[in-house]
């Protein structure tokens, strides 16, 4: 009897002297796939071997309640360190605690957005016995690939209007949300304050909350605003009443019509056409200019407008087979004095696509001459 009591005596000791450190490896704000959840590093700080396995614990970082857990195989960990990713775990059994949030079901799927706890934990095997051995717990910030990008009123803009119209486009993508939401902050910019201090640290103006449509018009109940002033706002995505990301800080200023600048029709120069999702806006008048190097050879245009004031991003009917195309540069001026496609102080995105399957975009304010002049 005693020929087996012995060497049980000495395993046990030697497992409750075992000691495993778990180290993570990623950053607290680039964390999106679950994959990434299981980069670390193991320390056996022990003498031998150890068998066991590793769980990954996604909680809300308020309430502490699991939203994800992850149970990886059963491996061993030999004295030293050992660097561990989820293919190693493979296959990884994943339970989603908290059917509110969205997760995508696939190994390598999108973890929710938002901010929460993740603790990791190491667990030995000795015969039938499950130790926990080790346990790091850090928080992680799992946000959005892109935040929400503002649309109108376009960043040190003038506007005419004291209640002025809103809109932007949601965080992406959007699959990732569940009971999207915004907020909305719009504040006085002091004299020697920047847009973003006047967020920070002023009273808002308008303080709105729990939006569901990508837009909003200028309450009238709201503080009036008022022409010589400047003014920022910002735009917060929140899901599942957490907050997910929040755009850049736009500014704009309110003005009377007398203020706003006379132009010359057809002096302003050529707008070049860029691959970008939001250029800077441009201003065009009478005509619409634009410069468009025509690398993919194609023999016709294939552009759409889009009227950006409307508030529903309506397409505008336009003729462009009757403007020639070459390769190469193409300056293209097109005369709108006789032509009422375009409106007056509306905002208007040209998006021309080509064969290379490329989006060439410009975003540009559009003015008559006739209505600078009755002002």
């Amino acid at each position: 009897m005693k020929i087996f009591i012995i060497p049980l005596l000495l395993l046990s000791a030697f497992a409750s002297t075992a000691q495993v450190i778990v180290t993570p490896q990623w950053q607290r704000t680039g964390v999106l796939q679950k994959q990434q959840l299981w980069n670390m590093l193991l320390t056996n700080t022990g003498q031998g071997t150890v068998n066991g396995h590793l769980e990954v614990v996604l909680a809300d970082i308020v309430t502490g309640q699991p939203i994800l857990t992850g149970i990886g195989k059963a491996f061993a960990v030999a004295p030293g360190n050992m660097q561990v990713n989820a293919t190693l775990m493979e296959p990884v059994q994943y339970i989603q605690m908290d059917a509110s949030y969205v997760i995508e079901p696939g190994p390598n799927g999108f973890l929710p957005l938002g901010t929460f706890s993740v603790c990791i934990s190491y667990f030995s095997h000795v015969h039938d016995a499950v130790d926990q051995l080790a346990e790091e717990c850090d928080f992680i910030e799992v946000e959005p690939l892109s935040p929400p990008q503002l649309v109108l009123p376009w960043n040190e803009s003038q506007e005419l209007q004291n209640t002025p119209s809103f809109t932007w486009l949601p965080p992406a993508p959007t699959g990732f949300f569940s009971n999207l939401r915004y907020d909305i902050d719009v504040a006085e910019i002091n004299p020697g304050q920047s847009g973003a201090d006047a967020i920070q640290d002023n009273i808002p103006l308008l303080h709105q909350t729990q939006l569901v449509q990508t837009y909003l018009l200028y309450p009238t109940g709201s503080p009036p605003l008022q022409v010589g002033k400047e003014y920022a706002w910002r735009i917060t995505a929140t899901s599942n009443g957490s907050v997910v990301s929040r755009s850049e800080i736009w500014t704009f200023s309110l003005v009377s019509e007398n203020d706003l600048p006379r132009i010359k029709t057809n002096n302003l120069p050529y707008v070049k056409l860029v691959k970008e999702e939001l250029p800077a806006y441009s201003l065009q008048a009478d005509y619409l200019k634009f410069d468009y190097v025509n690398e993919a050879a194609d023999s016709s245009w294939n552009i759409t407008l889009y009227d950006l004031t409307s508030g529903n991003n309506d397409s505008i009917p336009f003729r462009w087979d009757t403007i020639p195309v070459k390769y190469g540069q193409n300056l293209v001026n097109i005369d709108l004095t006789e032509d009422n496609s375009l409106i007056h102080q509306h905002f208007y995105l040209l998006e021309l696509r080509n064969s290379l399957h490329e989006i060439w975009r410009m975003r540009f304010e559009f003015r008559r001459k006739e209505n600078e002049n009755n002002q």
